[in-house]
């Protein structure tokens, strides 16, 4: 009876995590069994209740007001306060929130008549509970988009492309019972949204981070060496980032370490959509890399800044839209970009590429299809944009950012069709698309004995631009095209000192910045994040333990049978 009992309680222990002895999880598509449809009946929550598409919900934040108004006057610090959130309708006490973004964070402490951050929601911060599964859910304030749906349509292309793509949906936001903004809530990359994508959260992640970025380039066998990519989970398993840098730069499997068709769709996706706020942009940031037993896919992430939104902050206008070359995406060298430049040099994975943005101007993005669901989302969240009492524009300012959303698209997918049709060139000298504006390249001289290579020169700051080393500086006319870019003005004028400095690269972090290495070299959020590993690290090494001797166990066991 003892040694049943002992058979039986292990038995329960393997049921529940029979996956750490080598099984890999059962994704949400595999089969037909109980466990798979619980899971499909969490996703049609969230689908239905956390991020639905077809209505606008209320998120209700209720804490102290000294406790919120430090949130806003030490917003750069991005520490967490408590709170009681109403979410759709659903209350959670002790959830933890904060003041969260890199450029757009940034840009709000520096204006006098602002105080619309972006927030970080996090439902685990205080005690042990989720919305739905997920842990941690971001409350985008839509800088830098008069119309408010750059982020949402993107996310919507990419889903409907099959990539892993988080959960997103409008909200409006209230703070004490008071109307605070219309936001856009996405989905946090954590284990959730890990685990419905690629059925498991173990892998090694990493992001390309504000300031620095990560071009993928190889450097050498050390992981210090590539700083611009941020480890998000508690391991880096190994050395299989290195091995992977290693075989994109320096071998010809590619398979091998790298998701084809992500990496193939995830460069579609900012072509098409014409993001340069990316990996595939100057910056270089804005992506995840995630490692599923051994392969890497690089995943969607923050679209304000697509459908031209970068070239409009720096005074391209339109031009870019006509610019983008297909098979050199870039807006440096392609070289430069080896995930690209590796990826389109093989005649099999081009033509794929190919069939992706063929589908894309074809499909959601065709001038009806496209302009139809704009007028769709526009009949949904007029009134809200209207009665939004923190907007960075005017509602003629969203109506205008509306109109240049379809006309910008427009013009993109009428040069993305020319290029696919081999009626004009899709490729060019291998120096890239340049950035509409006169970047080509991604270097600009600006100033005097300023050298240049993408993010905000310290002028941003100091005022003192000479001799400046800056990160890729805007052209001199950054203040020119149809100014969309930076809220206020005309159509969107920079915050404070960006009219002088220009916008280059986060040097140099404001004052109150953690880390003071740099905006968004890792200082600005770092605390918060080791807090979130440091909880899940123990929650993890507990489960180990029980695996460990789990698999001892049944070892011993069958050789005991034996």
């Amino acid at each position: 009876m003892k040694a049943k009992f002992i058979v039986s309680l292990f038995s329960i222990i393997l049921i529940i995590g029979i996956t750490g002895c080598g099984t890999k999880p059962a994704s949400d598509n595999d089969g037909e069994n109980g466990e798979n449809k619980a899971v499909s009946k969490k996703e049609q929550f969230l689908d239905e209740n956390v991020f639905p598409k077809d209505k606008v919900i209320d998120v209700k934040i209720t804490m102290d007001k000294d406790e919120f108004q430090n949130i806003i006057d030490n917003a750069s610090a991005e520490e967490y306060h408590a709170a009681s959130v109403d979410y759709n309708g659903e209350h959670f006490d002790n959830v933890g929130i904060r003041a969260k973004g890199n450029l757009s964070l940034f840009s709000v402490v520096q204006m006098d008549d602002s105080d619309r951050y972006s927030f970080k929601l996090s439902f685990d911060e205080y005690v042990n509970q989720t919305l739905g599964g997920i842990s941690k859910i971001n409350l985008n304030n839509n800088y830098s988009d008069a119309s408010y749906m750059r982020e949402f349509l993107t996310y919507e292309l990419a889903e409907q492309m099959g990539l892993p793509t988080p959960k997103f949906s409008f909200v409006n936001v209230y703070v004490n019972d008071e109307p605070w903004g219309f936001y856009l809530a996405v989905e946090q990359v954590g284990d959730e949204y890990l685990n419905r994508n690629f059925g498991n959260a173990y892998g090694a992640l990493y992001k390309g981070i504000m300031g620095t970025g990560s071009d993928l380039l190889w450097i050498d066998d050390k992981l210090d060496s590539y700083p611009g990519l941020a480890q998000k989970s508690k391991s880096s398993n190994n050395d299989i980032l290195i091995d992977m840098l290693n075989e994109l730069n320096n071998g010809t499997d590619l398979e091998k370490y790298i998701n084809v068709d992500d990496a193939l769709g995830y460069i579609a996706l900012n072509a098409a959509t014409n993001n340069m706020d990316s990996y595939i942009g100057g910056n270089k940031q804005n992506y995840y890399l995630y490692e599923d037993d051994g392969v890497f896919s690089i995943l969607p992430w923050d679209y304000n800044m697509a459908f031209g939104g970068m070239g409009k902050m720096m005074g391209g206008g339109n031009s870019n839209s006509s610019s983008l070359l297909i098979d050199e995406p870039t807006q440096s060298a392609v070289a430069d970009r080896p995930l690209v430049a590796k990826l389109l040099a093989v005649d099999e994975y081009k033509e794929k590429y190919h069939e992706m943005l063929q589908t894309m101007v074809d499909g959601y993005l065709s001038d009806s299809k496209f302009q139809a669901r704009v007028n769709e989302l526009n009949t949904m969240i007029a009134s809200y944009v209207k009665a939004d009492p923190s907007s960075f524009y005017t509602y003629e300012q969203y109506e205008a950012g509306l109109k240049s959303l379809i006309s910008t698209n427009a013009s993109t997918v009428s040069n993305i069709s020319k290029q696919l049709a081999g009626t004009i060139a899709s490729s060019g000298d291998g120096s890239g698309s340049g950035f509409g504006g006169g970047m080509r390249g991604g270097n600009r001289q600006q100033g005097a004995g300023a050298q240049q290579q993408g993010a905000v020169s310290v002028a941003a700051q100091s005022g003192n631009g000479a001799g400046a080393q800056q990160q890729g500086a805007a052209p001199d006319d950054f203040l020119g095209g149809d100014g969309m870019g930076f809220p206020g003005g005309d159509m969107g004028q920079p915050p404070g000192d960006f009219q002088d400095g220009g916008f280059g690269g986060m040097v140099q972090p404001p004052d109150g910045f953690p880390g003071g290495g740099g905006f968004g070299g890792m200082g600005m959020g770092t605390q918060a994040d080791q807090q979130d590993n440091s909880r899940e690290a123990i929650t993890a090494g507990i489960a180990i333990i029980i695996l460990l001797l789990s698999c001892l166990f049944i070892k011993y066991y069958n050789s005991r049978r034996l």
